[in-house]
């Protein structure tokens, strides 16, 4: 996957963490073409580490969608920190696991948007 897609990727599944109505069937439009199961492993081991937090503020500070180039950067440190240090490894990879309980319902309504686009472009 080219930088480019990845940050296309990343930039999409992000809009599910923003201080707004989630729009699930429009994340679903740009992330097709992609394999499913890298859609899931980058929503939680990628995306939702860094996004989360704006989930969890009193009033948060994101909106309506996080800055391209925060993300990417924000992302890459992550998976540089994560490459270099056993101890950040462990501590995401205990994160993650929360992460995926905690955010069952999100990515099971970005999976049902999946499910309906293809549903209805087999049927074209």
């Amino acid at each position: 996957m080219t930088r480019e897609e990845r940050t296309r990727l990343w930039s999409a599944l992000s809009d599910a963490f923003v201080d707004n109505e989630v729009d699930y069937k429009a994340i679903a439009r740009q992330v097709a073409g992609f394999d499913r199961s890298t859609i899931k492993r980058v929503f939680f081991e990628e995306v939702a580490p860094v996004c989360y937090s704006n989930l969890q503020a009193p009033i948060p500070p994101i909106w309506t969608a996080f800055e391209s180039t925060w993300l990417t950067e924000t992302i890459e440190s992550t998976q540089e920190a994560r490459r270099t240090s056993t101890f950040r490894r462990l501590r995401d990879q205990a994160f993650v696991t929360y992460l995926r309980y905690r955010l069952k319902a999100e990515w099971l309504s970005i999976e049902r948007e999946l499910d309906h686009q293809e549903a209805a472009d087999a049927g074209r």
